[in-house]
C-alpha cells in the first residue's frame, strides 16, 4: 500500500479526476481517501490515495467508480460539483448543490435570451473571441516554420471572416419563420472559418495520424478523439464555474437550447478551445507524450487508454493552472480563472451593468 503522506504531497490541484476503475471513493475526516482496486492488474492496484477536500474545486468521474453517499454529502456541502463521465469522455451529467440565491441574474439572463439584438450582439462576440485565437494560434506556429504560407493563407481566411462577422447587422426583432433565430450568416463565417482552420491542423502535428478535419461524433481517427475528449472535459468544467457564478448553464446565447445541453457552456468554451485544448492536443503529439499506439480503435472510433488519458487530463490541468495575463484587467491569473471571468462577464451584461461582453483573447 502506497504512502499516504508521500501521495498527499503530490496533490497540487483543483480539479480531481477520478479514473482508475472500480475505485472506491470515502469521506475520511476533512479528506477523501480514494481507495484503488487491489484486484486489478494495475499500477494502481491497492494504492490507497487522501486528497484533502480543501485543494478540491470539481471532481471528474470518468467511468465505472463509486463515491459513497457521506463522501458525496461532503462535496455538496462544499459546493463542490461532480461530473460523470464514460471512460471515453462522454458526458452523462453532474452533481451540483443548490443553485445560489440571485434569481435576478437569472432572470436577466432569460430576458437576454428574449431580446434579439442583444443576443446576437453576445454570439458574435463569442465567434469573434473564436476565430481571434484560431489566427493566433495558426501565426505562433507559422513563426517556426519555413513552409508556412498554407498556415498564413488560412490566417488571412479566417481574418477576412472577421471582417465580415463585424460587418454583420443585428436583427432588430426576432422572425418566426427564421429557424436559425437570425443567427444563419454568423454561424456560416465561423464554419467558414472552422473549415480553414481545422484543414491545416494535421501540418501542425509530428508524424501521421489521419486527421482530414474535424469528425465529432464519433471520432474516426486518433486526433479527433484527443480534440473531443478535451473539448467535453473542458465543458464540464465551464458547467461548475457557470453554477458558480449563478447562471443557468442550459441556456446560452449561440448554442441552440435543448435537453440535458449545456448551451451557456458550450458558448463560453469557444473562445478557449483553441488556446487550451488544441494547445494541449499539439505540444502531447509533436512532444512523443501521445503516440497513434495510445489509442484504440473500436467500431470505426477512437478511444484513449487508461495510462494515455491520465497523462492527457495531467497536461489539460496543467495547462488551466497555466498564469497568463488578462487582457482585460491586466494582471496575472490562471486560464481557469480567465474562464470564470468570462462568466462573469456574461453575468454583467445580462444585467445591464456593463456595455458590452468583451471575448478572451490572446496575442
Amino acid at each position: 500500500m502506497t504512502d499516504i503522506t508521500e501521495v498527499e504531497a503530490e496533490i497540487h490541484m483543483a480539479t480531481l479526476y477520478l479514473t482508475e476503475q472500480y475505485s472506491v471513493v470515502k469521506i475520511e475526516g476533512e479528506a477523501l481517501r480514494v481507495q484503488f482496486p487491489a484486484e486489478r492488474a494495475t499500477k494502481q492496484a491497492g494504492k490507497v490515495v487522501r486528497v484533502p477536500l480543501a485543494k478540491v474545486e470539481q471532481v471528474m468521474v470518468l467511468g465505472d467508480i463509486t463515491l459513497t453517499t457521506p463522501a458525496l454529502h461532503a462535496l455538496l456541502e462544499r459546493r463542490i460539483a461532480v461530473h460523470f463521465l464514460s471512460a471515453r469522455g462522454r458526458s452523462y451529467g453532474a452533481l451540483t448543490a443548490d443553485w445560489g440565491k440571485n434569481s435576478g441574474l437569472r432572470l436577466a439572463q432569460y430576458a437576454l435570451f428574449g431580446d434579439t439584438a442583444r443576443r446576437f450582439i453576445v454570439a458574435r462576440d463569442c465567434v469573434a473571441g473564436k476565430l481571434l485565437n484560431m489566427r493566433t494560434t495558426l501565426l505562433r506556429y507559422a513563426r517556426n516554420r519555413d513552409d508556412n504560407a498554407h498556415l498564413h493563407a488560412a490566417a488571412h481566411t479566417i481574418r477576412g471572416c472577421l471582417r465580415a462577422l463585424a460587418r454583420l447587422p443585428a436583427p432588430a426583432a426576432a422572425d418566426p419563420t427564421d429557424r436559425m433565430h437570425g443567427l444563419g450568416p454568423l454561424l456560416g463565417l465561423e464554419g467558414s472559418a472552422s473549415a480553414a482552420y481545422y484543414g491545416v491542423f494535421a501540418t501542425l502535428l509530428k508524424g501521421e495520424w489521419g486527421f482530414n478535419g474535424r469528425v465529432k461524433r464519433p471520432p474516426t481517427d486518433p486526433i479527433n478523439a484527443l480534440l473531443s475528449f478535451g473539448y467535453t472535459v473542458l465543458t464540464n468544467q465551464i458547467v461548475s464555474l457557470i453554477h458558480a457564478v449563478g447562471l443557468d448553464p442550459g441556456l446560452g446565447v449561440l448554442h441552440q437550447p435543448g435537453f440535458g445541453k449545456p448551451a451557456l457552456a458550450l458558448d463560453l468554451i469557444e473562445t478557449f478551445r483553441p488556446i487550451i485544448v488544441d494547445s494541449v492536443v499539439i505540444t502531447m503529439v509533436n512532444t512523443g507524450q501521445i503516440t497513434p499506439h495510445d489509442l484504440t480503435e473500436e467500431l470505426g472510433a477512437y478511444r484513449l487508454n487508461d495510462d494515455a488519458r491520465r497523462a492527457f487530463l495531467e497536461k489539460l490541468e496543467t495547462r488551466l493552472t497555466e498564469r497568463v495575463q488578462h487582457p482585460i484587467f491586466g494582471y496575472q491569473t490562471t486560464y481557469r480563472r480567465c474562464i470564470e471571468l468570462q462568466a462573469r462577464l456574461f453575468a454583467k451584461y445580462a444585467m445591464g451593468e456593463i456595455a458590452q461582453f468583451v471575448p478572451f483573447t490572446v496575442r
